[in-house]
């Protein structure tokens, strides 16, 4: 597993590398295999509904699992996705490795690319407001992306930033994986 993700009911989900596909963990402790993913999923978010996506990062595509187990491919991505998150109308966004930029995906599977970021996205977020956050794991900062797709250089941060999170107030966090530290930025 590489990907994990939790649902307001504290099920457990982690999108699962090598084996293609998305484990369920009840709190109880019970594992299933919800359903399959395209070839190597990296990251993993939740719909409001309960669906599942994960960025595929061999396929360049992002497969849609259902509460029930469905699985179907949504819609492509610009290069290797790592990152991904959703926003509150159901959009999907994916940080695409080796093309510098975020793909947006539609609900309905129309695929677009927002904006362009640093070097080597891996994590991603969004705030209330639809603009786009990654990580740049090769040029160590942040970019920020608005929602009408315009692209700029947030804040620097320790070396190879890989995952990230975002908090109440808008503050950005990122794990930065050669420095062993964790950034914070602050967007007010």
């Amino acid at each position: 597993p590489i990907g994990i993700a939790i649902d307001k009911d504290g099920n457990i989900y982690t999108a699962n590398f090598s084996a293609n596909n998305v484990s369920k963990i009840t709190p109880n402790g019970t594992s299933t295999i919800l359903g399959t993913t395209g070839s190597y999923p990296r990251g993993i978010t939740i719909d409001k509904d309960g669906n599942i996506y994960t960025a595929n990062w061999a396929s360049y595509n992002v497969t849609k699992i259902t509460p029930s187990g469905t699985s179907t491919i949504l819609g492509s991505t610009d290069a290797a996705p790592i990152g991904i998150t959703i926003d509150n109308a159901g959009n999907i966004y994916t940080t695409n490795n080796g093309s510098n930029n975020v793909s947006k995906i539609t609900p309905s599977g129309t695929s677009t690319i927002l904006g362009s970021t640093g070097a080597a996205p891996y994590g991603i977020t969004i705030d209330n407001a639809g603009n786009i956050y990654t990580g740049n794991f090769t040029s160590n900062n942040v970019t920020k992306i608005t929602p009408n797709g315009t692209s700029t250089i947030l804040g620097t941060t320790g070396t190879n930033p890989f995952w990230m999170a975002i908090d109440k107030n808008g503050n950005i966090y990122t794990t930065n994986h050669e420095a062993n530290t964790v950034s914070k930025i602050t967007t007010r």
